[in-house]
């Protein structure tokens, strides 16, 4: 009888099991790499009060749309994200000629890095991190027929829950922090975004 000599046989496992892995190891990094998310919630503005020459007017909130692209970085724990909102802010004046309500149309951009468990890794994915933003409202707080942009920081932090492998819900709460005169002196402003926004990763 004839002995079955496996020595070979298990050099060349040992040899190509390594190899699968790695293979693996380096697809599942190389997913991910690209994320878009389209999300929608609540603006909710801070120091709302404001004063234009004798009407007085309030800040109020509305409801936010945006849109964000994100780049993942290969290590799973950063990423760089570019996004740009819109929302209408709303404007209560509540004495003068122009006693009634009205819109601002408010746009704004931010770029920003992120820190935490990207879309790289599997499973549930959170995020921190902050960075630039620009703040433009084609009707400015004080006067609709002038336009006026200023720029500032932004803060964020979100969730993303996966539903497959490639689609998950985001949500996210993010802090637009800026300077702004709305005639009751120069102060730091707050106005936040919270959205539930559906992600697709590449």
């Amino acid at each position: 009888m004839r002995t079955l000599r496996l020595g070979p046989l298990a050099a060349a496992l040992a040899l190509v099991i390594p190899c699968v892995g790695a293979h693996a190891q380096e697809q599942r990094v190389r997913t991910h790499a690209v994320e878009l998310t389209l999300s929608a919630g609540a603006f909710v503005p801070t120091g709302t009060e404001g004063l234009a020459g004798g009407t007085s007017l309030t800040r109020r909130g509305a409801w936010v749309g945006s849109t964000h692209l994100s780049l993942n970085a290969p290590s799973g724990w950063m990423s760089g994200e570019f996004e740009i909102g819109l929302t209408p802010e709303r404007i209560r004046q509540t004495a003068g000629p122009l006693a009634g309500s009205r819109h601002t149309n408010l746009w704004y951009g931010t770029a920003k890095v992120l820190v935490g468990r990207n879309p790289r890794h599997a499973g549930i994915t959170y995020m921190v991190g902050g960075g630039l933003a620009y703040i433009y409202r084609k009707k400015s707080v004080l006067d609709p027929t002038v336009s006026k942009g200023v720029f500032g920081g932004a803060a964020v932090a979100h969730v993303r829950i996966p539903i497959d492998g490639q689609v998950g819900a985001r949500f996210e709460a993010e802090d637009l922090i800026y300077s702004a005169d709305y005639g009751l002196g120069k102060k730091v402003r707050n106005d936040f975004a919270i959205t539930l926004g559906l992600s697709i990763a590449y």
